[in-house]
C-alpha cells in the first residue's frame, strides 16, 4: 500500500519491475488527485482518493474528481480524523480485491506499507491502514511501514531559505514525531527512508524520481531476492535464499516497540563493454564482495548511518552464475564482513540474468539509536514550547 504523495511514487515504482505482480498486489491511497494520476504502474482501479467528506473513493466511482478535492495541507490529524470517522472501509477495500482475485484472505500473510511522514495524508491513514489490514487478515501476519524521513537541512543553516521555508521543515519534523509514534503501535518494523540524503537544491526541487527507484530496487532485492527474476540455472552450489520470514525475524521489534532498519545497495558491472558485444569470458570484470557491502554500506538510506550501532543485519547478494562457480563471490565473505558490525546476521544469494552484481543489506535498529530520529524529535520538542 502506498499511503499520501511519497509512499504512492515509491510503490509505483516497486511495481515498475517484472515479477513483482506475481507476488503482491499496489493499493493507493491519497489525497490529491493530481499524484494519483502521476501513477504509471499503478492501475487507476487501485486508486483510492481520502475525502474529507466522503471517506474512501474508488478510482473508478463516478465523480471521483469532485469528492477528492484536495490535502490535509500538513495536518495528519485531519487525515486521521477522516479515517476514525471512516473505520471499517478499508476492509471494504480489501473485500472487494480478494472478490476480484478469488483469493482466499486467509493467505494474507504480509502487508508492506509505504509512506512519508512529514506530511498530512500518509502520515495521518498510515497507521489506520495497519489496524485494518490486520483485522482484515484471518491468519497471523506481519506488517512493514516503509517511511521517508523529512529534509531537516534548511533549519540547521544547510543553505538560503525563507523563513517559511524553514517553519515548512519544521512542520515536517512535528508530523514525524506524531506518526512515529502512532505507526509503532501498529506495524512490527518500519523500514527508514531519509531524504536528508539527497542534496538540498534536488530536495527543493521535488527531483526525487532517481531516489524512489533506488529505493524501490534495494527493497526488491530484500524482499523478493532470487524470485525477483526467476533464474533457472544448473550451479554446483545450492542457492540460499533470504525470505520474507527471515527479514521479519532480522528487523521486527521486540513485541512492544517497532524495530527500525535502513536499506542500502551496491552494485557493479560484471563485464566491460567489450564482454556485452562478444560471448564468453572476454570482457569479464573482477567482483569483490567487499567492495559491494562497502558501497551498500555507504548509500545506506539513512543520514549519519553507522553500522556499529546496529542490532542485527541481513544481505543478499546477486551475480551471474559464472561469479558464483568461479567464486568470484562468496557468500562466507559477506557473513564475515557484516559480522564485523553486528553479530547477528542473515545473508541469502541468487543469480541473475543481468551482467551486474549486487549486495543489499538491511540493517536493524532500535529507535532511541537512530540519531535522525533524536535529530527530528529535539527540533519538534524546540519548537512546540517555542
Amino acid at each position: 500500500m502506498g499511503a499520501g504523495q511519497a509512499g504512492t511514487q515509491i510503490v509505483d515504482q516497486v511495481f515498475a519491475h517484472d515479477n513483482i505482480d506475481l507476488r503482491a498486489e499496489a493499493l493507493a491511497f491519497n489525497s490529491t488527485i493530481q499524484d494519483l494520476e502521476r501513477l504509471n504502474n499503478i492501475p487507476q482501479e487501485r486508486w483510492y482518493g481520502v475525502s474529507r467528506n466522503q471517506g474512501l473513493v474508488s478510482g473508478t466511482a463516478r465523480g471521483f474528481e469532485e469528492q477528492v478535492t484536495g490535502g490535509f495541507g500538513q495536518t495528519p490529524s485531519a487525515s486521521d480524523q477522516v479515517m476514525k470517522r471512516n473505520e471499517g472501509e478499508v476492509q471494504r477495500v480489501l473485500d472487494e480485491l480478494y472478490l476480484e482475485m478469488e483469493a482466499d484472505p486467509s493467505t494474507l500473510q504480509y502487508a508492506f506499507i509505504f509512506l512519508g511522514l512529514g506530511g498530512g495524508t500518509g502520515c495521518g491513514i498510515a497507521p489506520h491502514l495497519a489496524r485494518e489490514i490486520r483485522a482484515y487478515s484471518q491468519s497471523e501476519m506481519d506488517i512493514i511501514a516503509v517511511a521517508v524521513l523529512p529534509n531537516t537541512k534548511l533549519i540547521e543553516g544547510g543553505g538560503s531559505a525563507d523563513d517559511d521555508a524553514v517553519d515548512q521543515q519544521i512542520t515536517q519534523c512535528e508530523n514525524t514525531v506524531y506518526g512515529l509514534d502512532n505507526l509503532e503501535e501498529e506495524v512490527e518494523s518500519i523500514m527508514l527512508v531519509d531524504n536528508q540524503r539527497l542534496a538540498l537544491d534536488v530536495a527543493e526541487g521535488n527531483e526525487y524520481s532517481e531516489y524512489n527507484r533506488y529505493v524501490a530496487d534495494a527493497f526488491l532485492d530484500i524482499v523478493l531476492g532470487a524470485e525477483r527474476e526467476r533464474t533457472d540455472v544448473d550451479l554446483d552450489v545450492q542457492m540460499q535464499d533470504v525470505d520474507l520470514q527471515d527479514l521479519v525475524r532480522f528487523i521486527d521489534g521486540d513485541g512492544f516497540q517497532a524495530g527500525y532498519a535502513t536499506l542500502g545497495r551496491g552494485v557493479r558491472q560484471t563485464e566491460s563493454l567489450l564482454g556485452y558485444l562478444l560471448p564468453g569470458k572476454i570482457g569479464r570484470q573482477p567482483i569483490r564482495e567487499t567492495g559491494l557491502i562497502a558501497d551498500s554500506i555507504d548509500k545506506q538510506t539513512l543520514d549519519g548511518f553507522s553500522p556499529n550501532d546496529a542490532t542485527s543485519a541481513v544481505a543478499v547478494a546477486q551475480a551471474p552464475g559464472w561469479c558464483w562457480d568461479e567464486k568470484e563471490i562468496s557468500l562466507g565473505s559477506v557473513y564475515d564482513e557484516l559480522g564485523y558490525y553486528c553479530a547477528n546476521v542473515n545473508a541469502g544469494w541468487a543469480v541473475t540474468n543481468r551482467k551486474l552484481a549486487s549486495v543489499t543489506t538491511a540493517f536493524r535498529f532500535d529507535r532511541e539509536d537512530v540519531g535522525r530520529i533524536a535529530e527530528i524529535e529535539r527540533i519538534a520538542a524546540q519548537e512546540g514550547s517555542s
